[in-house]
């Protein structure tokens, strides 16, 4: 554990040196407005989240003019620390949840790496929030609710401050509910939490909540939106609702998993179905595919390491070796993890059954055989030595989040 979260910590750190993009300067100009007691949402368009990261870059940006000449430079590294200490708290969560294969395909993934340590993107901390606002909550789904049900959900509203990535998560969480009761608290207190939150800038800073939050749009690449509807019937149809309702549909289908289980599934179809994709928008996704790793999801962390090491991070040798621009590698990489998604979902449950059925017809040919007859186990004892399935030995190889498993009953800123 200490190796891997030292060889992590360091990846971080080091591309943490290769300089700096759009967002710091970003970060860096709503400091400087939070140091002159002005309200972010009127002064700048570049800020498009909830009060909670103005606070955070304002109080890290205070602490590099104290320990550092260059504040601005200082920001920056305190700013890959601070989402490097979150990786670390994912990596052990999903440790202890998820099993410890999962967990250092993680923390060791290049995107997360990259985005947490050059691009110091915080999606993660809105993810951690979450995890942290489930593991309170819990799985249970009746009786009045409890002290640990407020808690978990307040944890949840505070995750949509920081940033609104499981804006819909609450729905998920409402539709596993027993009672009417449930589904209104479940669905009220995240969402009444953050749109309270801008309460104290609304005076004055109502216009820029209103464009730059809520109305804001990012690079509108529409990729599974385009991969999946017929262009004769794409005019009808808005990216946005299609999007929405794909988040809304998937929490109906998964509303019998555990809710862990449900968040990681969430942020999968967050990313693939979202109508706007951007670099930051991959990492969200890291955990859910480091626990369900298949051949595609495999292929998704490579396009997107070389789209982020090749153009972002501007090595020429792998930008010029595969010339794409970065539209075409993030449709590829969405691609890739809708195919993976696919395929966990329908593929490998499938190819489990034949394998299951190829099984018992072996066994009944062995039943029916004469005593002299020659034995076919053996052409099905190499591949089942214990009489399991690959499949479900499979599924069950990173030992948590069972449900998760596919033969079980789980710059300026963009927002997806």
């Amino acid at each position: 554990m200490a190796v891997v979260v030292a060889i992590g910590a360091v990846l971080r750190m080091y591309v943490a040196t290769l300089g700096h993009n759009f967002d710091l300067d970003s970060y860096n100009i709503v400091a400087d407005i939070v140091g002159r007691g002005e309200n972010v949402y009127s002064s700048t368009w570049r800020y498009n989240y909830g009060p909670v990261w103005l606070h955070v870059v304002f109080g890290l940006k205070a602490l590099g003019t104290v320990i550092s000449s260059e504040p601005k430079e200082a920001l920056g590294y305190l700013l890959s620390v601070l989402l490097t200490v979150t990786d670390i708290a994912i990596f052990f969560v999903l440790w202890k949840k998820a099993g410890k294969l999962a967990a250092c395909l993680f923390f060791l993934n290049p995107i997360s790496i990259i985005i947490s340590g050059y691009h110091r993107q915080f999606d993660n901390i809105a993810l951690l929030l979450g995890l942290a606002a489930v593991s309170v909550i819990g799985d249970r789904t009746d009786g009045r609710p409890n002290l640990r049900t407020f808690a978990g959900l307040a944890i949840l509203g505070v995750s949509l401050m920081t940033k609104h990535i499981l804006f819909a998560f609450p729905v998920w969480l409402a539709v596993k509910q027993k009672t009417w009761l449930r589904r209104v608290i479940f669905l009220a207190i995240p969402t009444l939490i953050f749109l309270l939150a801008f309460v104290p800038y609304w005076e004055y800073g109502q216009t820029g909540i209103i464009d730059n939050v809520f109305r804001y749009r990012s690079h509108q690449l529409e990729i599974l939106f385009r991969l999946s509807v017929p262009e004769m019937l794409r005019p009808f149809i808005d990216p946005r609702v299609y999007w929405l309702a794909l988040l809304a549909l998937f929490g109906l289908v998964f509303r019998a998993r555990d809710v862990l289980s449900s968040l990681m599934l969430y942020t999968c179809i967050l990313v693939a179905a979202s109508p706007s994709t951007a670099n930051q928008y991959l990492p969200i996704v890291v955990p859910f595919i480091a626990i369900n790793m298949n051949l595609f999801y495999a292929l998704y962390t490579v396009a997107g390491a070389w789209f982020l090491v090749g153009t972002v991070l501007g090595v020429s040798e792998l930008r010029d070796a595969l010339p794409l621009d970065g539209n075409s590698w993030l449709t590829i990489a969405i691609a890739l993890l809708s195919l993976g998604f696919a395929w966990q979902m329908l593929g490998r449950p499938t190819l489990a059954m034949l394998r299951r059925m190829r099984t018992r017809d072996a066994r009944d040919t062995i039943a029916l055989a004469p005593p002299d007859h020659p034995s076919p186990i053996s052409d099905v004892a190499g591949v089942f030595p214990d009489g399991h399935t690959a499949e479900v030995d499979a599924g069950n190889l990173i030992g948590g989040l069972d449900a998760l498993a596919p033969v079980a009953p789980t710059g300026r800123d963009d927002q997806p």
